[in-house]
């Protein structure tokens, strides 16, 4: 009688659940949603919720789905804008453990702009937008079918030369995003307990 082994199966990876709320509507779900087909991430996962209005908005909405929703941490992607309530907001998530909010200076369109180009020097949210369209980047706060989400590295890249010490919870100076902290969260592997 031949014995047979047993083959041990790997176990199943617990991937982290993030939840992340968008202060934009259109244009951060998108890329969001793009981002996560293209990184496919080993160790996390997350559920976009397009909020919209200003950060304190944004994080109130955190605390409702916090009651309701099984997550494990919580990230707010929100621009410096003119939000009169932006530094309160950013005081709120640095008090706690499972919320953060990554910022772009001055707005989102950054971001993605530097997926294109290497924008350096003091730039107006106006002028982001303008410039996001014009490089084909977005049409009417939608992102362009062809947005070039290949040139992360890059943007990645130009987005640590303006902020070398980007982090979650602060505002960078103008221009900066703290988008790469996020990207670098998405595919670093838990730490083990």
């Amino acid at each position: 009688m031949v014995q047979r082994t047993r083959r041990s199966h790997p176990s199943k990876q617990i991937k982290t659940r993030y939840a992340v709320f968008t202060e934009g509507q259109v244009t951060e779900p998108l890329y969001l949603q793009l981002l996560l087909q293209y990184l496919r991430p080993k160790h996390a996962t997350f559920k976009t919720h397009a909020i919209g209005g200003e950060p304190s908005k944004v994080l109130k909405e955190y605390r409702k789905a916090r009651q309701r929703e099984d997550f494990d941490r919580a990230i707010l992607i929100i621009d410096v804008d003119q939000h009169d309530k932006l530094d309160e907001t950013l005081r709120e998530c640095k008090s706690c453990t499972d919320v953060d909010a990554v910022v772009s200076s001055p707005c989102f369109e950054l971001w993605l702009l530097w997926h294109a180009i290497d924008r350096r020097g003091h730039v107006e949210t106006h002028e982001c937008v303008k410039l996001t369209r014009s490089h084909n980047l977005t049409r009417d706060k939608a992102l362009a079918m062809k947005f070039p989400i290949e040139s992360i590295d890059e943007a990645m890249t130009r987005a640590r030369d303006a902020w070398p010490t980007l982090t979650p919870n602060e505002i960078g100076p103008n221009p900066s995003s703290a988008m790469p902290w996020f990207i670098d969260l998405l595919m670093t592997p838990p730490k083990k307990s």
